[in-house]
């Protein structure tokens, strides 16, 4: 479904509206929409609290900020690209809005290190939407970031305890900070040169709901070590076991899914539980 942006981009061009556009030497044309007065401008290292969207050549909407994060920021580049869309933003005041026409392959292969999408023609132009809500400050952003995690790290800590209080359970602390108990003790033990392992689990939440099961899905979960496949409470959690070895594992989320957990299914500060089995390793 065609989506329009003040005007769409077909008719914008058609329409001539191409030539109202001012243009850099790098080739990136732009039009402000809404142009402040504020003295408020970015430096590298500052935070970009923005508002985009942006949009194909068959004005095809690829991308909408807004359902990504209600306030969705980006880092101000020390080494802006020339002719990417932050070399854009740079012009830009707090509370101003303006519209880009960018090179479609600048953008993805310079900006995004990532291939250019098949439905993108060669030379093709995105046209950006782009409202700069706010300029923060990098070293005030981060602090506040830290002091973020620290306060939910700390809380999290305190819910770990009471699952572990109510468990009733005495739990050793494995590296790097895993809460181990051995359910079923194993015999053999791994070698330092083991790379493959094959195991079964349980995985959930310390409320006791589960968001992943082998065991129902009747397939083990065979992986290599050391090639972060999975994450690295997990790999640690295994790493200590012996074939035949059932045991339980409390993995904080600092060694799991972090802050901004796994979308969909995993809340970010989410402690995770798995009752693992080492079925096999080589």
């Amino acid at each position: 479904m065609k989506r329009l942006l003040y005007l769409s981009f077909l008719s914008f061009l058609a329409c001539g509206g191409e030539k109202n556009y001012e243009k850099l030497p790098s080739g990136l044309e732009y039009k402000f929409i809404v142009k402040n007065e504020s003295t408020l401008k970015s430096k590298p290292g500052d935070v970009w609290n923005l508002n985009i969207k942006y949009y194909n050549s068959s004005d095809s909407l690829l991308f909408n900020s807004k359902e990504v994060a209600q306030d969705f920021v980006m880092y101000a580049p020390k080494d802006s690209i020339q002719g990417s869309i932050e070399e854009g933003i740079y012009l830009m005041g707090k509370g101003d809005s303006a519209v880009f026409l960018a090179d479609a392959e600048t953008f993805y292969v310079k900006s995004r290190k990532m291939n250019v999408p098949k439905f993108i023609k060669p030379g093709e132009k995105l046209l950006f939407q782009i409202k700069l809500n706010d300029i923060i400050d990098g070293v005030e952003y981060q602090k506040s970031i830290d002091q973020w995690v620290e306060k939910m790290n700390a809380q999290e800590l305190l819910v770990i305890r009471d699952f572990i209080e109510k468990l009733g359970y005495e739990m050793q602390k494995i590296e790097p900070g895993v809460y181990k108990k051995v359910l079923k003790a194993g015999k053999l033990a791994q070698k330092d040169s083991t790379k493959n392992v094959t195991v079964n689990y349980i995985g959930s939440f310390v409320d006791g709901r589960e968001f992943d099961n082998t065991y129902k899905r009747g397939e083990a979960f065979k992986f290599s070590l050391g090639e972060n496949k999975t994450v690295k409470g997990f790999e640690a959690a295994v790493k200590s076991m012996k074939k035949g070895e059932k045991s339980l594992f409390i993995i904080p989320s600092k060694f799991g899914y972090g802050p901004y957990g796994r979308k969909g299914v995993i809340k970010g500060f989410a402690p995770l539980v798995f009752e693992v089995e080492l079925i096999d390793f080589e």
